[in-house]
């Protein structure tokens, strides 16, 4: 078998030096090195067009990567791995599971939750079960995570939900594709099998576009907010798809609204499920100039929007 290694950086590729986690040259191929100490078998090539912390990625950087991405013969491997930070990893999981989910070959993008020197990292692990997925041969483009409850969860790029800040655990939208468990990988038969799409031949790949992403909290005051400029703005909603829209106040999204009709900015709205009965205070604004993307985690919703516009 022969795997393609694609190093992008991150924690997978750092190293601790005086207490300070950094990417290094030398660290872009740790996980490499420590993988072929128990498996002599599988080949790999190795492609590295950056190496960053993920928390300091632009726009520039996923250019670098999709035309990276696009110049792999893929017929020369059984499968591709991705290594990158945690930090954002939903979005460049989601900007792949987009562009080449239907490339005929398995690619896993794969983090860690700590440096490799350290011995609690799960990096390794969800290195391990990357392979053994490539191994059974399914096609698409899938994030293998271990969890704190010590289980692999193996997601479809595009559903996957940005970390939990404080337990680093990675959830995905209606639950992981996968499992791996004992080194054995367990097909959810009870999976949405519907996945987010856009033909890279079609797709804008300039990554010029200007989004801002819009989360609810209390008092949010959208009064304060300058959508001037901006090719579009992309807002959550909080977990029941709900807003604030109760009152013509600067903290009802109305206000959002009509500030984005009077500068011609599109406004769309992630956290809908298609086929759930929306509270009021969704369902009363709707109509009023919002564009919903259902069944849409955010990561994906913000890298189909900088693709497709």
């Amino acid at each position: 078998m022969k795997i393609l290694l694609f190093t992008t950086g991150g924690t997978i590729a750092s190293v601790i030096d005086d207490g300070v986690i950094d990417v290094r040259p030398q660290g872009k191929l740790l996980v490499l090195n420590k993988y072929t100490q128990i498996d002599k078998e599988t080949q790999f090539e190795v492609l590295s067009p950056i190496n960053i912390l993920s928390e300091n990625v632009e726009l520039s950087d996923y250019k670098t990567i999709v035309e990276a991405f696009k110049s792999i013969d893929f017929e020369l491997y059984d499968g591709v791995i991705v290594t990158h930070g945690s930090d954002t990893l939903a979005y460049t999981s989601a900007l792949l599971g987009l562009l080449f989910s239907n490339v005929q070959k398995p690619i896993c993008v794969v983090a860690a939750d700590k440096s490799l020197q350290d011995e609690k990292s799960n990096g390794m692990d969800n290195f391990i079960a990357g392979v053994n997925f490539i191994k059974q041969g399914i096609n698409g483009v899938y994030v293998p995570y271990r969890n704190a409850d010590g289980v692999v969860y193996i997601h479809r790029a595009t559903d996957l939900f940005e970390s939990d800040t404080l337990s680093d655990d990675f959830y995905s939208l209606d639950g992981a594709f996968a499992v791996y468990i004992n080194g054995v990988i367990a097909l959810r038969e009870d999976k949405n099998t519907k996945t987010h799409r856009v033909s890279v031949d079609k797709a804008d790949l300039s990554f010029t576009k200007k989004i801002m992403q819009i989360m609810p909290y209390p008092d949010l005051d959208y009064s304060r907010i300058d959508v001037k400029g901006l090719d579009a703005v992309l807002h959550r909603t909080y977990h029941a798809g709900s807003v604030c829209a109760v009152s013509n106040s600067d903290k009802c999204i109305t206000t959002l609204i009509d500030k984005c009709k009077k500068e011609g900015v599109p406004l769309y709205i992630c956290g809908l499920k298609s086929g759930k009965a929306n509270y009021y205070s969704m369902s009363s604004v709707l109509d009023k100039g919002i564009t919903p993307l259902y069944d849409m985690a955010p990561a994906c919703a913000y890298m189909k929007l900088m693709l497709e516009g």
